[in-house]
């Protein structure tokens, strides 16, 4: 009996052990991941002048006219600071603001000719976002 209690032990303490070092894998994984998200916003900053927030913000307008809260649902980006980069891509000419048609209460947004162009030069950037780590 013993020796099965002993083995049931043993056996515990390999699982804990496997399950700990899963973990810390998984963890080195999402620390791969992140390294590489802050390499690519790096990329996007310097060759063209976008932060990730913007790029994502452009990312989603390009699929058509929003307004600043469903921009914040859809990039997971808080709504306080969706409309600070709202306002940067208005100043860089990249989104045109509007009032909606039907609620004149409610701001809507939609890329401007310049936004479409700065979407597909981020399309085009050459960046290895591989993640199969």
């Amino acid at each position: 009996m013993f020796l099965l209690f002993y083995d049931y032990i043993c056996s515990l303490k390999y699982l804990i052990v496997a399950t700990i070092f899963n973990e810390m894998e998984n963890l080195c994984k999402i620390k791969e991941v992140f390294r590489r998200i802050q390499q690519f916003e790096y990329k996007l900053n310097s060759e063209l002048n976008v932060t990730i927030n913007e790029a994502m913000v452009l990312c989603c307008l390009y699929e058509g006219v929003k307004c600043s809260g469903d921009i914040s649902a859809d990039t997971g980006i808080s709504t306080s600071r969706t409309s600070r980069v709202l306002l940067s891509l208005e100043q860089k000419e990249y989104v045109i603001r509007s009032f909606s048609n039907s609620d004149k209460r409610k701001m809507m947004f939609e890329l401007s000719t310049k936004g479409e162009e700065k979407k597909l030069e981020i399309s085009g950037l050459e960046f290895n976002l591989d993640f199969t780590i």
